[in-house]
């Protein structure tokens, strides 16, 4: 079932602009289409701690290489389905006609970064890197913090989803449109957040309060342990 599903991503920047009052606009998070399914299933990197190598893209996207000089690195991040989420899509009669009908079974979620759409600026200098790399680790956590929501909340209505349609296809098609709209309702909650920490952290060098930050989300995550 995971090969079937589409993805929305955040294309997360750390641009640091100590002459503006807030962020403008290409260095702002935002929802952006992602990859296929299939390329984050092999390329992609579950949620763990990033090194500047992680970073594999050659160059920033064309509407952003304009401000490369002044953007130090950019995360190309998104909340995926886990490989053990499972799907069940049963046949049988209703008012006469064959119906296949979907279940949820199983269902997780991750936050995944794509190194290949992600970018590491070469030329930032050597004191910058540890708060830059700390930087886009924060975003990394604050979406997968938003994929572990999910999948506590799923809990409450996945197992209530049936789907019923006249072919297999029609029925993978809803499921996916349904759990895809769940997805994309948790990445732009989560935006939000992304901005207040970029507010707090990308328009001047402050590494006090991006320790406040990497803290605060470590806890977080902590509390979604099992």
């Amino acid at each position: 079932m995971n090969r079937f599903l589409r993805y929305a991503g955040l294309a997360l920047s750390l641009a640091l602009i100590p002459a503006c009052a807030r962020l403008p606009e290409y260095a702002r998070p935002r929802v952006v289409e992602a990859d296929e399914p299939s390329k984050t299933l092999t390329n992609g990197i579950a949620y763990r701690e990033l090194t500047p190598e992680d970073f594999r893209a050659a160059s920033l996207s064309e509407q952003m290489s304009e401000h490369a000089d002044r953007i130090n690195a950019h995360a190309a991040i998104q909340i995926r389905v886990t490989a053990d989420s499972t799907f069940r899509i049963t046949h049988g009669d209703l008012y006469g006609q064959t119906y296949f009908f979907g279940k949820i079974e199983r269902l997780g979620f991750e936050a995944v970064m794509l190194p290949d759409r992600s970018w590491w600026n070469p030329k930032i200098a050597a004191n910058m890197r540890g708060y830059v790399l700390q930087h886009e680790q924060i975003h990394f956590g604050l979406t997968e913090l938003a994929a572990r929501q999910l999948a506590s909340d799923s809990s409450k209505w996945a197992p209530e989803i049936l789907v019923i349609k006249p072919t297999p296809q029609e029925v993978r098609a809803e499921l996916t449109r349904l759990i895809k709209d769940r997805i994309n309702t948790a990445m732009e909650a989560n935006l939000r957040r992304q901005a207040e920490f970029d507010e707090d952290t990308s328009l001047f060098h402050n590494p006090r309060r991006q320790q406040w930050w990497s803290w605060s989300v470590e806890d977080e995550l902590k509390r979604f342990d099992f």
